[in-house]
């Protein structure tokens, strides 16, 4: 098996709450973080789109309703 087909992904979120699938392997940029699993990068993606909808940068949620720890649905 080649590297970029075993290699672990894992979903990403910064403080205005953009969200990006991250090949573990390559360090986060400044002001990232990892949330929930990793797996492929496909799971990842899929995972993403079916729990992340919320497109509003975090500047214009109201603070208590802002991100805070994830929480993946069951």
């Amino acid at each position: 098996m080649s590297k970029v087909k075993s290699a672990l992904y894992a979903i990403v979120v910064n403080d205005e709450h953009h969200f990006s699938v991250w090949p573990t392997q390559r360090r986060l940029p400044p002001g990232w973080r990892y949330i929930g699993p990793t797996g492929t990068q496909a799971e990842m993606q899929e995972l993403m789109e079916r729990q992340f909808v919320e497109t509003t940068p975090a500047m214009h949620i109201a603070p208590e309703t802002r991100f805070g720890d994830s929480h993946f649905a069951d």
